[in-house]
């Protein structure tokens, strides 16, 4: 089920159970509240808690997630049962017949609604046409809501409508200096505009200006394409495979992966040739029509990788995107050029012997 049937569904009334999974956990928990809202709409005052069940299951007794399941509501239409265990892969194989047999139980009761939350990365789905049998067996029972990471217009949006419920705005510029420097994920970039918020109401203010965005908030590790560049250029091939398991994640396109990369690769390159040139930060920002901040990032990048490697990296980037359109491998030569990319050279302490090894 998408989230777009999720959301009709809810309205039309929620039924039945379903599995929350995914790297987005801020939208797990927003389509939970929304759904308790629904199912407890006609519950009389005061009885709210008494027909809202929350298991963690951590003490592994699932007989009671089976009774949650089937008591009935308390002197209302329907109650609802939610499970929010640390780790659905943390159940021991031993163990799993009988969680699976008590989700099962949902089946008979007509009057309960049941969610099941995995936290990011607490359940191995496998993939979309080879999927984990445990991820079977559980989508048997439950219905399987996928919250991914949100990305591109949509995620922009999110950003101006939190500042916008605040009575403030934000410019175009503003939104991709926070996405540029915070977290991906909703849950860090709602504290980071939380705390933009505060700052700005502060000062009296009803626009959120680029420059109050490295002022105000903290930086985090982007999974995108600037962090998968910045790994393959610093040799990590650990990171770099990691930051390309999130776009796999996302069920985003390889060659649209690959686009992005060489587009960062290049864009380095072409800061790196216009520092050497002698150009100054605010230049190359209006040179490239970039934001200042990010200017700040490419430019330090730049720095560090130099343009015969990145030169290097744009050249088999170029390789890699060849064997792409020519045959059909979908990651494979992205996961290939990942694996094959040089290690950075160790840098020894002066007077250092260099290893004979």
């Amino acid at each position: 089920m998408t989230e777009t049937e999720l959301r009709s569904l809810i309205k039309s009334g929620p039924r039945g159970g379903f599995l929350f999974w995914g790297e987005e956990d801020y939208l797990k928990k927003h389509y939970l509240a929304q759904i308790r809202e629904a199912v407890l709409a006609e519950c009389p005052p005061g009885l709210e808690q008494l027909n809202r069940l929350t298991l963690t299951l951590e003490d592994g007794d699932y007989s009671a997630l089976a009774s949650a399941i089937l008591a009935p509501p308390m002197m209302a239409p329907a109650k609802i049962v939610e499970v929010m265990p640390p780790s659905l892969d943390a159940i021991r194989e031993k163990d799993r017949k009988n969680f699976l047999s008590a989700l099962g139980e949902i089946a008979g009761a007509q009057d309960t609604v049941l969610v099941v939350s995995a936290p990011r990365g607490s359940l191995d789905t496998g993939t979309p046409k080879r999927p984990t049998a445990y991820f079977k067996n559980l989508t048997a029972v439950l219905t399987p809501v996928e919250f991914p990471l949100q990305t591109g217009v949509r995620l922009r949006r999110w950003v101006q409508r939190h500042f916008a419920d605040a009575g403030l705005s934000a410019s175009e510029d503003t939104v991709t200096a926070l996405l540029t420097r915070c977290p991906a994920d909703m849950t860090g970039l709602a504290g980071e505009i939380d705390k933009l918020i505060a700052y700005e109401l502060s000062h009296g203010r009803t626009i959120v200006p680029p420059e109050d965005v490295p002022l105000v908030t903290s930086p985090g590790m982007r999974e995108d394409s600037f962090a998968l560049a910045n790994a393959v250029l610093a040799g990590d091939r650990t990171a770099a495979l990691r930051a390309l398991d999130v776009y796999r994640k996302r069920k985003e396109e390889p060659i649209a992966v690959m686009a992005s990369l060489s587009r960062v690769m290049c864009d380095l390159l072409t800061v790196a040739s216009l520092m050497e040139g002698g150009l100054e930060k605010a230049d190359i920002a209006r040179a490239l029509k970039m934001h200042e901040y990010k200017a700040t990032l490419y430019m330090k990048s730049a720095s560090s990788f130099g343009i015969p490697r990145l030169t290097a990296a744009v050249r088999r980037c170029r390789e890699a995107d060849r064997l792409m359109k020519s045959a059909s491998m979908d990651y494979i030569p992205l996961e290939r050029f990942v694996c094959t990319i040089p290690r950075a050279p160790a840098v020894r302490a002066p007077g250092e012997a260099a290893s004979k090894g």
